[in-house]
């Protein structure tokens, strides 16, 4: 059991009674140790900084809130800069296909080492993947042909996916 800091507490006790419990709960969060540690550190910041006059029997529910609203931003920048990175590496891929014989090179490749690996994938699964990627069949009109479930034929599709995307990844 934790150690309660008691009613007259000092920010060093409160501390070292909840540094460990608020690092655990950033950390299951965020799955990234290290911005975990900036984010528990930047808690007892804000509480050496804050104005609000604390109490020990109200200090773990406003300790928690500081975290959940430093997540909250941390989770909400993080996906905003990814958002920005994929859109700019959208942009970049779509204009040098325009602008390079180069590139359509490196795409017949890759095209190339896409067909390969779906040679590589489990019969039923290689057969929802051609259907949908090359023949332009959605899932609905799959599931119909090859009298499966539509769940059976998106699984297949995503484990499929997944497989081509991981191995064309692992080579680039």
């Amino acid at each position: 059991m934790e150690a309660q800091p008691q009613a007259g507490y000092s920010v060093e006790a409160a501390y070292t009674a909840y540094h460990d419990r608020l690092l655990r709960y950033i950390q299951t969060r965020v799955n990234n140790e290290w911005d975990a540690e900036n984010l528990a550190q930047d808690i007892w910041v804000r509480v050496l900084t804050s104005e609000r006059a604390l109490q020990a029997d109200t200090l773990l529910p406003y300790l928690y809130t500081i975290a959940r609203n430093l997540i909250n931003d941390y989770l909400r920048r993080l996906y905003a800069a990814k958002a920005l990175h994929d859109e700019m590496a959208y942009d970049f891929y779509d204009d040098a296909a325009d602008e390079s014989m180069e590139s359509s090179i490196y795409a017949g490749e890759i095209a190339c080492l896409e067909q390969m690996r779906v040679e590589c994938l489990p019969p039923m699964r290689r057969t929802i993947y051609i259907m949908s990627r090359y023949d332009d069949m959605c899932v609905a009109d799959i599931s119909s042909e090859l009298s499966l479930s539509v769940r059976t034929v998106e699984n297949h599709l995503r484990l499929g996916r997944k497989d081509v995307r991981t191995y064309l990844s692992s080579i680039a």
